[in-house]
């Protein structure tokens, strides 16, 4: 995590899965946030969709793409939470960016 943070802080640009290597799927973890706050870097969710696409048996679905399908890829709004050292506000920070990425993700495939 700390060489992410440092690679945002000099390219301003990263990419983070946001519910870990072993999931579960949809789980927002916490490290997005923290990253965030270390790196006083906005959060911009998004989400990808393919008209065809083979999804494999592992505990997230993982999807690739088939060839020649149409892939969308859709941005959500910038998001900035202020650094906080209160575990509640923490705790809300991580659930309100899961609501909105649960929306999002909805709102892409439905």
């Amino acid at each position: 995590m700390l060489k992410m943070i440092e690679k945002l802080k000099k390219d301003r640009l990263a990419g983070h899965i946001v519910d870990g290597p072993r999931g579960p799927a949809g789980e927002l973890k916490a490290g997005i946030i923290r990253i965030s706050h270390a790196a006083d870097a906005v959060i911009v969710p998004f989400y990808i969709q393919a008209d065809s696409a083979w999804y494999f048996k592992s505990w997230d679905r993982f999807m690739l793409p088939k060839p020649f399908s149409k892939v969308t890829l859709r941005f959500d709004e910038m998001i900035k939470f202020p650094a906080t050292t209160d575990e509640e506000l923490f705790e809300s920070q991580r659930q309100q960016l899961q609501e909105i990425m649960r929306k999002g993700a909805s709102n892409l495939f439905s």
